[in-house]
């Protein structure tokens, strides 16, 4: 697969392509493994070792499936629709929020949906295995439609539909028949909604993961304080261009900035949120 490639489909994010790539290649690496077994004649334990068991005494034997499940799909289509779910609804969400929020949204969907499936499970509700990112998909889903609730979509056959009523019928149709995995699904909903309304009231959680980039040591010269001051004046012409676009946002809505605002606008936002 070309990474490249992959990227700009991503308008650059690195988050998303990494998490495009990674379901669609585990998938492919699962089904590999598992036609090369049976033509061998020779049962290859993927179900066990990466998807997250029902039973908790076994889980507690394989903690790394709290993660892991959501990489794996044994059915192309539910693969399909998860990866263009995460696809359509990680680049809305990056029109106004960073790398680092679509990280957040996605893992942390997929932790709390997989946690209430095992809470669920002990309770009597559901067993056997999950897998699948639905959870997290969901979660991405709810953070984009809370951000960008009247940003409008045009949808084939029906025309422009608002991203909020989008995700209620999104968020319907995988309820219904969901089985032992709605309880993931309602916990992956209730943290995307609570970040969401987070961000919506000023607090930014993301600020929660810690950075993994290694800080290079600024030289001299940036700490001299003529630099200080050109540094500060243009983040403040940052901040200020930002909230005018925001506010155009709030009040004549999404569809009202250019291409070319749109594209200042999820700049300035990566650019302020990687400053902070």
């Amino acid at each position: 697969m070309n990474y490249a490639l992959i990227k700009r489909y991503c308008d650059g994010s690195a988050t998303l392509a990494w998490l495009t790539l990674g379901e669609v290649g585990v998938w492919i690496i699962v089904m590999v493994l598992t036609l090369l077994g049976k033509m061998a004649h020779f049962y290859v334990p993927i179900a066990e070792w990466l998807t997250l068991p029902s039973y908790f005494p076994l889980f507690l034997t394989r903690p790394w499936t709290l993660l892991t499940y959501m990489a794996v799909h044994f059915d192309v289509l539910h693969m399909l629709f998860n990866v263009l779910w995460l696809y359509w609804f990680g680049r809305i969400l990056l029109n106004t929020l960073s790398d680092r929020h679509l990280l957040l949204a996605f893992v942390g969907g997929g932790l709390v949906g997989g946690m209430l499936f095992l809470a669920s499970a002990a309770l009597g509700y559901g067993s056997g295995w999950l897998c699948g990112c639905s959870a997290a998909v969901i979660s991405v889903m709810c953070v984009a439609a809370i951000r960008l609730p009247d940003h409008r979509l045009n949808l084939f056959l029906i025309g422009g539909v608002k991203l909020k009523w989008v995700a209620v019928v999104c968020c319907l149709l995988t309820f219904v028949g969901g089985g032992g995995n709605q309880a993931a699904h309602i916990g992956g909903l209730i943290w995307g909604v609570a970040v969401g309304l987070m961000l919506r009231e000023g607090i930014d959680p993301s600020k929660w993961i810690p950075s993994i980039a290694i800080k290079k040591p600024k030289s001299p010269a940036s700490r001299r304080p003529d630099v200080m001051v050109r540094v500060l004046k243009q983040r403040q012409t940052d901040m200020d261009r930002l909230d005018s676009l925001l506010d155009k946002i709030k009040l004549s809505g999404y569809e009202s900035l250019s291409k070319k605002e749109r594209k200042e606008l999820n700049e300035l936002s990566q650019k302020l949120s990687n400053k902070k």
